[in-house]
């Protein structure tokens, strides 16, 4: 074999074994759920957040809720959540983390107040929109 076929060999083979040590890592983390429940009637929400199991979260915002008509808002995993809202109506939406997350609501809400996406391009004194909360999992990215 020539010093080239061996220098490659050497490379490779150190290639598997870094990455198989460097690579190896923490295990991962298990997902972490969010539910927020909300009752149309009273204007009001519940969160519940960093639940392990999705019908912990469920079962804690609807506890939460003290009101005869909530209902599930939205629900994620390992993320964030974030609402807004405008004098027409609200939304909520889901992403990866914060940013991402009041994007969708902005996208979602502009569904009834089409000025809501001015908020995504930094003009949301413009939109007649607000972000009124974002919760986000504790490993969100």
């Amino acid at each position: 074999m020539s010093f080239m076929g061996k220098a490659g060999l050497a490379v490779a083979v150190f290639g598997l074994a870094a990455g198989s040590v460097f690579g190896a890592g923490a295990a991962k983390a298990e997902s972490l759920h969010g539910v927020i429940a909300l009752s149309p009637a009273a204007m009001e929400y519940t969160v519940s957040v960093n639940q392990t199991r999705y019908d912990d979260a469920y079962n804690e915002a609807m506890s939460l809720c003290d009101a005869a008509d909530c209902e599930i808002m939205v629900t994620w995993t390992d993320g964030c959540a974030a609402i807004v809202d405008s004098t027409d109506g609200f939304a909520a939406a889901v992403g990866p983390n914060s940013e991402e997350a009041k994007a969708s609501a902005y996208r979602k809400l502009s569904e009834i107040t089409p000025t809501a996406l001015l908020a995504n391009v930094g003009s949301s004194q413009f939109s007649g929109a607000e972000v009124i909360d974002v919760v986000c999992t504790a490993n969100a990215r």
